[in-house]
């Protein structure tokens, strides 16, 4: 179900391997976007945290349909949307390659299965998706090479997992929480190539639809789904830490409001944190969390609340691709971070 207008939103990623199973999808041909010069990035020169500020503006070109729930990565400075949800419910396939210097978006090929609610990153060559949901929870991972456009599912999750973070604090592929059909999981997950997978330790609090960031080698999740409905059940205000080198989890700090379904990024070394869900409303605020003191602090302000997108840092720039707002949306924000004089 799509809420209407409400402030805030959350995406999930999936993350696919490449391996036996599936041949070769058909990729259309190019769709031409308006060609668009690249938002110059922010100075590298050192600056008191506290003083920074987040600028969000809308791009001047747009996915070619709308789209939420959906997944994203970045390889070779192409940005790279992998299914979700489309605008009229249903769980898509296709994959979008992004060029944010051109503003040119091309059909790249699809998944294997239509997948939303998943997490993705690149690993090597490839993009691997983890589990995720179509017409029910998956336990797959797929791979996806954007050289070939070629999906492949390459491993099985050791069980299904959808609404789930995931994160790469080190030389694994962590898998923090989630659904497996039933309820909310607590269990932690790792991977080195998505083939086989152990686990590490359990998170203090059992959650869908996290906000998930890395600092230092360790993973924050900031809010989620405890229980009930997606949109309207109990969301939590905890930002818990997770240690993968020990796998402890802890609630470290609380949200100003119990949040879920909202996106998290590093951008020039700091933890973003963009949109999400309440119970009632759809948040547009942006904020920044210092890991030092664990504190949260506002810096923007979306031009449109948006909740269910996907988040990826490109550069100096992260971009925010699709989501809901008062429907679904096929719009790119790009967020950059700089003082107020810059």
């Amino acid at each position: 179900m799509i809420p209407v207008r409400r402030q805030g939103i959350c995406a999930c990623v999936l993350l696919t391997i490449a391996s036996a199973g599936c041949g070769r999808v058909a990729t259309s041909s190019s769709t031409s976007k308006s060609r668009v010069s690249a938002t110059s990035p922010s100075s590298t020169t050192t600056v008191n945290p506290a003083t920074l500020v987040a600028e969000a503006h809308l791009l001047p070109w747009d996915l070619p349909a709308p789209v939420y729930r959906t997944m994203a990565s970045a390889v070779n400075g192409r940005l790279f949307v992998l299914g979700g949800i489309d605008a009229a419910g249903a769980t898509v396939a296709g994959i979008e390659e992004a060029d944010p210097v051109t503003g040119t978006v091309t059909s790249d090929g699809a998944l294997a299965e239509p997948t939303h609610g998943a997490t993705a990153f690149t690993l090597g060559s490839q993009i691997l998706v983890f589990g995720g949901a179509g017409t029910s929870v998956s336990a797959d991972v797929q791979g996806f090479d954007p050289t070939t456009g070629i999906t492949q599912i390459v491993g099985q999750l050791p069980g299904p997992r959808a609404d789930v973070a995931g994160a790469a604090p080190g030389s694994e592929v962590v898998l923090l929480g989630g659904f497996d059909g039933s309820g909310p999981l607590q269990s932690v997950i790792a991977s080195t190539d998505g083939k086989s997978f152990h686990p590490i330790g359990q998170l203090a609090l059992a959650v869908r639809y996290p906000a998930v960031a890395v600092d230092g080698g360790e993973v924050y999740l900031f809010g989620g789904l405890l229980s009930g409905a997606e949109y309207t059940g109990v969301f939590t205000t905890a930002i818990q830490r997770f240690d993968p080198a020990t796998g402890q989890s802890q609630v470290v700090a609380s949200l100003p409001f119990p949040l879920a379904h909202a996106m998290a990024t590093v951008l020039d070394g700091q933890i973003v944190l963009v949109g999400g869900s309440t119970s009632s409303t759809t948040s547009a605020n942006i904020y920044r969390f210092d890991p030092a003191n664990d504190t949260l602090s506002q810096v923007g302000t979306l031009p449109e609340p948006v909740t269910d997108g996907a988040l990826v840092t490109l550069g100096q720039s992260a971009y925010l691709l699709g989501g809901i707002s008062s429907g679904p949306l096929a719009s790119v924000i790009a967020i950059d971070l700089g003082t107020p004089s810059s």
